[in-house]
């Protein structure tokens, strides 16, 4: 059932609507932490300082993706939800806190970060599909056609230079 299911060679269609997604998830995270960046910005500036970095990083992840969907686009959308879910753990989980914020530990109901790793999580499997779909075209049954093909590097294969017995 499931050995089938890289089989499939999707569009340049499947790119637009990924990235269709993407564009508005990566807008929807930088929202989403502008709303509580003021509570961010007293006594404790270096989650505010990683609020404005994600807010930042998801300006520019978004507005690289509108441009161009590649590798960097998506390494830099996948990798900012990453880290951002990873800060949001970190600030919960650690008895001491993280990054001097002692405030959210044990907050595992809070509304927008409920919302923030929603659009996180969607983030990261976008960017893991797009990787995916990227890789199985890459090693496809028409790539795999294409190895075939001797290299093209303006050299003479040695096996094309020996002399057959019937030159001599």
């Amino acid at each position: 059932m499931f050995a089938d299911l890289g089989r499939t060679q999707l569009g340049p269609e499947a790119d637009v609507i990924t990235r269709a997604v993407a564009v508005p998830s990566l807008a929807a995270l930088a929202v989403i932490h502008v709303v509580d960046l003021p509570g961010t910005l007293g006594p404790d500036p270096l989650v505010g300082i990683g609020y404005l970095g994600i807010i930042a990083a998801a300006i520019l992840a978004g507005g690289a993706m509108i441009v161009r969907s590649g590798w960097p686009a998506w390494a830099a959308a996948g990798g900012l939800a990453m880290a951002a879910m990873t800060g949001y753990l970190l600030t919960r989980a650690l008895p001491g806190g993280f990054l001097g914020d002692h405030g959210d530990v044990g907050n595992w109901r809070c509304p927008l970060g409920i919302a923030a790793l929603s659009v996180e999580t969607l983030i990261i499997l976008l960017a893991a599909g797009w990787a995916w779909q990227v890789r199985v075209r890459a090693t496809g049954p028409a790539a795999r056609a294409g190895s075939a093909r001797p290299a093209r590097s303006g050299r003479v294969p040695k096996a094309a230079m020996a002399r057959s017995p019937h030159d001599r």
